[in-house]
Parts: C-alpha cells; structure tokens; sequence
C-alpha cells in the first residue's frame, strides 16, 4: 500500500502563494489606479461644461443686448448713483418696445453685480414695474452663472454703444469664465 501513495502524481495544474499575492496585487494597484482616475476626469468634464455653458450665455447675453439696443434711439450714458460703477448707466428709447429703458449694472438678491433693465413710459415716468428686472432670466443661466459689464459708452457721430469688460462670472466665486473685451452694438440714427 505504501508504494500506492508514492505512486500518486502531484499536480502542477493550481496557483502558488506567491503567483496568488502577485495577482491581487495588480488588481489592487489597477482599482486604485481607476478609483483615482474616475474623479480626474469628472472634475475635467465638469470644467468643460460650464466653459460651454459661460460661451453659450456670453453669446445669449450678446444677442439680447443688439436686440435691446439695435432698435434704440436718443441713447445717453448717465451717472451712476449712490454706489454704482461710474458709466455704467445707458438711458434710450426703445422704437420696438415704444417706451424709454435703462440699462444699468446694478446688485441682485444674491450681492453680485448683474446687468439690469428698467423700462419707463415717456418722459421717463416708470412702468408698472419700476424695479429693474434682469436682462438675462436665472433660468437662461445655468450653472449659478451670470453677467456683468465694466463701463458703456455711446459715440453720437458713429451712432454706436461700446459696453465693456462683458464677463460671465460664477456666484460660487469663479470669474471671468468667459470674456469680451468689447461690444459694440449700432443703434439707431437720433
């Protein structure tokens, strides 16, 4: 009988200790690998799309200030009150709303500067909602975003608006995620 047992082939078909470490090895140091990679790349993504979202608002931004002003005639820069940024107030007369508005940059319910619209009757009387509304809605703004503007100027020979430094910032405390130096906008001939 004893010559039986010896007789019995060991198998070389199973795993060492030493394959079985190695092996659990390389899949701790790849799940480590990936559980540090997955937030990299959500952070990127997140930073690409409120890149995206900051263009697409400056552009909306844009496109409701041509519409607002395109149409705008007896155009004046006013001076600012009480802590308002100095030349940051246009007054005109809008031909498609027939009615006067400002546009100013002024504080909203969260203390960052925004740009405001304010529509009048003539002879500058305020409408029935004399508070300034802002010219772009927090539901056009994604992403706790918005915009404001350094100074406006108004050229009387050349009939054009300049509105400067027109940024889209973040209430969170992110600035200048997208930026024009300049806008100018041709209004109407007075």
């Amino acid at each position: 009988m004893r010559t039986k047992v010896n007789r019995i082939p060991r198998s070389r078909a199973g795993f060492t200790m030493a394959e079985m470490l190695l092996t659990m090895l390389i899949l701790l140091l790849a799940s480590i690998i990936m559980a540090t990679g997955i937030p990299a790349a959500k952070n990127a993504y997140e930073k690409v799309v409120l890149a995206s979202n900051a263009e697409v608002l400056l552009s909306t931004t844009v496109s409701a200030l041509r519409n607002e002003l395109g149409t705008a005639r007896d155009v004046k820069v006013g001076e600012p009150a009480g802590d308002e940024q100095t030349g940051t107030i246009l007054t005109y007369r809008s031909l498609a709303r027939e009615a006067y508005s400002r546009l100013l940059v002024e504080k909203d319910n969260s203390s960052h500067n925004v740009i405001m619209l304010q529509r009048y009757y003539d002879d500058l009387v305020p409408a029935k909602t004399s508070e300034p509304e802002k010219l772009i809605r927090d539901k056009t703004a994604t992403a706790d975003l918005y915009v404001t503007y350094s100074s406006a100027s108004y050229n009387e020979e050349t009939h054009i608006v300049t509105i400067r430094n027109l940024s889209v910032n973040r209430k969170s405390g992110s600035t200048g995620l997208a930026k024009r130096d300049t806008v100018s906008i041709r209004v109407l001939s007075d």
